[in-house]
């Protein structure tokens, strides 16, 4: 009887250290070939429990958050299986110094870098400010801006009190460069702070401003001489000794590439044949197209002398 018993309790036995070093083998080959590893990933950095109507600060777009778990595990894992966040709760306004937390759902978290973050919360607040347009570029020439119509004129602008204080003014560029005629654009408006820089953490609403540009044509004044021309010659043994116009110059008006480069202006040519005399003879300007002037003739006085009874004295 005792042997019976003897031999029941060996045979349990040497069951039970089978199956401990089966466990002890499959335990090893496991680590052999999925063994536990150490990964580093570079993780979303979320904030919690924020209060309403406050704002956050110079929270980190991403920490780095070292985990451990198998091989198997990290390969096939997807990056929303680990989180890092910071608990805003409570937090009032002003600076503050926060842990970052992070979780593993596979494994367990290592190291978080950096541990903590030194970050800024301020109250949200809104405000009403006129939009301006700012002119870029030059249009045609011949072209000016006349006026220009913003829909909306005004938007609303959102963010931290703080931030809200330092707004200088929110435009919206507009290139006329090379126009000619009246356009109409849709463009984003930006927010400019008193220090001159952008400013890329505050909301505008709306988003997008029409702007409706009118073009009116330029005109330039210019002062340019006159050129006297003639035609036919002088009869009777008449010579011209002197040819003064009055005014010599003359002032004209028109678009600007129409009077840039106009260095004279002509006369209708003076007909010799009718000049028996000294006399002085209106004379009309020509002039090009598009340009316009405040009188239309010029005075030509001619001083003549007979050649014919010069040389009958001598």
């Amino acid at each position: 009887m005792t042997n019976n018993k003897s031999e029941n309790r060996d045979k349990w036995f040497a069951r039970f250290m089978c199956v401990l070093i089966a466990c002890c083998l499959w335990l090893y080959v496991m680590s052999e070939q999925n063994p536990v590893v150490e990964k580093e990933y570079a993780v979303p950095l979320a904030s919690r429990n924020l209060t309403e109507g406050m704002i956050v600060f110079n929270v980190p777009e991403k920490v780095s958050v070292r985990v451990r778990g198998t091989r198997t595990a990290l390969a096939n894992m997807p990056l929303s299986d680990i989180f890092a966040f910071v608990n805003l709760s409570k937090l009032s306004v002003g600076t503050h110094t926060i842990l970052v937390n992070a979780r593993f759902v596979r494994g367990d978290v290592v190291q978080v870098t950096p541990p903590a973050v030194s970050l800024f919360i301020d109250v949200k607040k809104d405000k009403i400010v006129p939009v301006t347009a700012e002119i870029v570029g030059s249009p045609n020439k011949d072209f000016a801006v006349d006026s220009y119509l913003l829909t909306p004129s005004e938007v609303k602008v959102e963010g931290a009190a703080t931030r809200l204080e330092a707004l200088d003014k929110i435009f919206v560029p507009v290139d006329v460069g090379g126009r000619s005629e009246e356009f109409t654009v849709t463009q984003k408006p930006t927010a400019v702070a008193k220090d001159g820089m952008d400013m890329q953490d505050v909301a505008i609403d709306p988003a997008e401003i029409i702007v409706r540009t009118k073009l009116k044509k330029r005109t330039q004044t210019v002062t340019v001489p006159v050129k006297v021309a003639y035609k036919g010659e002088l009869t009777g043994g008449l010579k011209i000794t002197s040819a003064t116009v009055n005014p010599f110059k003359v002032t004209v008006s028109g678009a600007p590439s129409a009077v840039d480069t106009l260095k004279e202006l002509n006369l209708e040519p003076v007909d010799l044949e009718k000049i028996t005399k000294n006399a002085t003879v209106p004379v009309k300007i020509i002039l090009p197209a598009g340009v316009s002037a405040a009188r239309q003739t010029v005075d030509v006085d001619l001083t003549v002398e007979n050649t014919t009874e010069e040389k009958t004295k001598e």
